[in-house]
This record gives C-alpha cells, sequence and structure tokens, in this order.
C-alpha cells in the first residue's frame, strides 16, 4: 500500500506521457506489431468523424481499450495535459471564426454558431482521442519492442531505398528522450522559481520570452546527451545495417490478430455516423 502511494505521488509530480507503465493486461501481452498497426486504423477513424455521435462512439470504444488495460482513467487524462493548450485553442479557433449553422451567442463582437461550435468541440475531441490512444500504445508497450515492432512494419520499404534501420534507431531514441527532456525542463523551471521567479506579476510577452529562455539550456542539455549516446554506441562498435539479434522474439497470435481487427469497427462506425 504505501508503495502503491510512492508510485502515485510520483506520477503526479511527472510527465507521463510517452512513459512505460509495466502490467499484465491482455493489452500489453500483445505483439507490438498488432498495436502499431492498430493506429493508422484509429487514426482513419478519428478523421472520418463528422458530429456528436461519431465522438461519443469513438469515446465509448477507448474508454473499452483503457479499461482493458487495466490502467486507471486519471493517467490518461493526466498525459492530455501537456497538450491541453492545443486542444482548447483548436475548439476557441472555431468558435471564433466559423460562422456556420444558427447563431447561439451574441455578446459584442464575441459571436458563437451551432455549426462552429459543432465543429470545434468534433475537432477538440479528435485531438482528445489520438492522445488518449497514443497513451494506450506507450503505456503498454515498452520503447525497445515499439521500435522493432514499427521497424518490422516498415521493413518492406527496405526494398524502394527506404532506410527504415534510421528510422527505427531515431524513434527508439527520441522514445526514451522525451521523457528525459520533460525532467530537465521541469528542474530547470523549478530552479528558476527557487531563484524567486514569480510569473504572477508579469506581462504575458514577459512570460513568453522567458519560457523562450528556458528553451535554450534545455536545447542545449539535448545535444550534451545526444553526443554522448553517440559516442558511447561508437565505443561499443554499433553500426547501422549489421545483423543483430533480439533479446525478445515478437510472435503473432490469434489474439493480434483479433485485436486489429477490432479496430475496424470504430472505422465502420464512423463512416456510417
Amino acid at each position: 500500500m504505501k508503495q502503491r502511494r510512492k508510485e502515485e505521488a510520483w506520477m503526479k509530480r511527472k510527465i507521463i506521457l510517452g512513459r512505460y507503465m509495466e502490467g499484465d493486461s491482455w493489452v500489453h501481452r500483445l505483439d507490438p506489431r498488432a498495436k502499431t498497426a492498430a493506429m493508422p486504423l484509429f487514426m482513419v477513424a478519428v478523421f472520418l468523424v463528422d458530429g456528436y455521435m461519431g465522438v461519443l462512439a469513438l469515446l465509448l470504444f477507448t474508454a473499452a481499450v483503457i479499461r482493458a488495460t487495466r490502467i486507471p482513467y486519471r493517467y490518461f487524462i493526466r498525459a492530455m495535459k501537456p497538450l491541453m493548450f492545443i486542444i482548447l485553442f483548436i475548439l476557441v479557433f472555431h468558435l471564433l471564426y466559423d460562422a456556420g449553422g444558427g447563431k447561439l451567442l451574441d455578446v459584442g463582437a464575441f459571436k458563437v454558431y451551432a455549426g462552429g461550435l459543432e465543429k470545434g468541440i468534433v475537432s477538440a475531441s479528435r485531438m482528445a482521442l489520438f492522445i488518449m490512444l497514443a497513451a494506450v500504445l506507450t503505456f503498454t508497450t515498452q520503447p525497445e519492442q515499439l521500435a522493432q515492432g514499427l521497424g518490422s512494419l516498415l521493413r518492406p520499404l527496405t526494398y524502394i531505398g527506404v532506410p527504415t534501420d534510421r528510422l527505427v534507431l531515431m524513434l527508439g531514441i527520441a522514445l526514451r528522450f522525451i521523457p528525459t527532456i520533460f525532467e530537465e525542463a521541469e528542474r530547470l523551471w523549478k530552479a528558476q522559481q527557487s531563484r524567486g521567479l514569480d510569473l504572477s506579476s508579469r506581462s504575458l510577452k514577459e512570460k513568453a520570452r522567458l519560457i523562450i529562455a528556458l528553451l535554450v539550456p534545455v536545447t542545449t542539455g539535448a545535444f550534451r546527451r545526444a553526443i554522448g549516446l553517440a559516442d558511447s554506441m561508437e565505443a561499443r562498435g554499433y553500426r547501422l545495417g549489421a545483423p543483430r539479434s533480439r533479446f525478445r522474439a515478437s510472435v503473432w497470435k490469434r489474439a493480434d490478430t483479433l485485436f486489429v481487427a477490432l479496430f475496424l469497427l470504430p472505422v465502420a462506425a464512423a463512416a456510417l455516423l
């Protein structure tokens, strides 16, 4: 019980998007290729949605998939927190500039139309649904397995000259670096606050300038880590394209086929609704 509380407290302090959460659900045990192949199908369903009923159907489907992972819903809600500004921006943009449908609100220069409200909610929901299912993929799949699964799916592209090994390597490194960069940015931000930085009394322009200034040490740290990683890989004799074995062999099972086929349902529902 005490260990669980420590883990929950750690999760509250950290950005969890892109992290792997250990579990024993049937979604965790699926082949990474199946979960990766299901993502494009879900993206098609998300972009086909064009109304409240379609959004509701996809939301119920996503909630069922999240339930199957045995990971609490609050972690998926927290995963959307770093991108909440983009979701709200999409909603407000449609409210302000889409004049379709009947007028719902008219307060001075601010007017809200039924068409703009619907398109704003649908567009913001598309973004939220995609983030939640991407979180399902990263929460239930270890980064190296995810990179291997994507590499297996992209392997046919090598016959037309696409350097899939480089793409897979870049993806694997990025998946491991993203949480580290977020942690470093959070640490730098807290260091500035401990030195007396107070944004509450500053203008929006000054806040933006301070945030941009924060990107300089974060970017420098990212390059420093990248150079160190490249040196260590070179020292260990790593070569792109060289034959190599895998610690875990991927085995496609019937459950993987059923999982991919399951994602045809939201595609059909989005097309019909």
